[in-house]
C-alpha cells in the first residue's frame, strides 16, 4: 500500500506502447491472472496475483474504469505466503511425539513414526493459519510507458517482472541511472565519461 500511504520508494520500468483499445484486453489479462488464495490444505508455501488498487480481494477488472482520467493503469501485486515457522512446527511436534509416547507407554517414536508426524502437525497448523499478506502498489502511466514498483524488494521485483510480462506478453526494460541519462539525451560515450570525473568538496575547509 506504498502509493496509497505516499511513500516515494519504488523501482521504474519502461514498456511499449498498448495497442489500440487495450482497455478491454488489459482487463481480461488481468483478470486471467488474478490472485487465488492459497489451500492450506495443499503443500503451496507462496502464491501471486493482481488484485484492484482498492480492494485486495478482488481480481476483476473493469475496462470502463481500468485507466484513471489522469491516465494511470493502477492494480496491486499480493503475494500470499503460508508457512509454519521453524520453531512453531518444533514445538507442536514435539508435544504430539511425547504425548503418543506417554499414551502407548513407550520412550520414543522411530524415525518413520516421527517423519509422519511431522506431516500431520504440518497439516494441521496449516489449517489453523493465515497466510501473510503483501501487497504491492504497480501505476502505470499509459502515455508515457513508465511503470513504477513501489518496492525496492529485488524478491518482489522478480515476481513483478515474471507475471507482468507474462500477464501483457511484453518485456520490462529496468530503468538504473544509465537508462536515466540516456532518456535525458546523453550517448553513450557521455555516459562513460561521467566515470572519469573526480569528486569535488562543497563545503568550507577551516584554516
Amino acid at each position: 500500500m506504498a502509493l496509497a500511504s505516499g511513500s516515494v520508494s519504488y523501482l521504474r520500468f519502461f514498456v511499449a506502447p498498448p495497442p489500440e483499445g487495450f482497455e478491454r484486453l488489459y482487463a481480461e489479462q488481468l483478470g486471467a491472472l488474478r490472485f487465488v488464495e492459497i489451500d492450506p490444505r495443499s503443500e503451496v508455501e507462496k502464491v501471486n496475483g493482481w488484485v484492484q488498487f482498492d480492494d485486495a480481494f478482488a481480481g476483476d477488472f473493469d475496462p470502463g474504469t481500468l485507466v484513471t482520467p489522469s491516465g494511470y493503469l493502477l492494480f496491486r501485486l499480493r503475494i500470499d505466503t503460508l508457512k509454519i515457522p521453524a520453531g512453531t512446527m518444533k514445538a507442536y511436534v514435539d508435544q504430539e511425539a511425547m504425548n503418543r509416547c506417554k499414551a502407548q507407554n513407550r520412550e520414543k517414536l522411530s524415525r518413520k513414526e516421527l517423519d509422519q508426524l511431522k506431516l500431520e502437525v504440518k497439516k494441521q497448523l496449516r489449517l489453523r493459519s493465515l497466510p501473510k499478506l503483501q501487497l504491492v502498489d504497480i501505476a502505470w502511466n499509459i502515455q508515457s510507458g513508465e511503470v513504477r514498483l513501489f518496492s525496492a524488494s529485488k524478491a518482489v521485483a522478480a515476481a513483478f517482472v515474471e507475471l507482468f510480462e507474462k500477464t501483457f506478453q511484453t518485456n520490462l526494460q529496468a530503468v538504473g541511472l544509465r537508462s536515466v541519462l540516456w532518456l535525458r539525451g546523453m550517448n553513450e560515450a557521455e555516459v562513460d565519461s561521467l566515470s572519469l570525473l573526480e569528486p569535488e568538496r562543497f563545503h568550507l575547509i577551516p584554516r
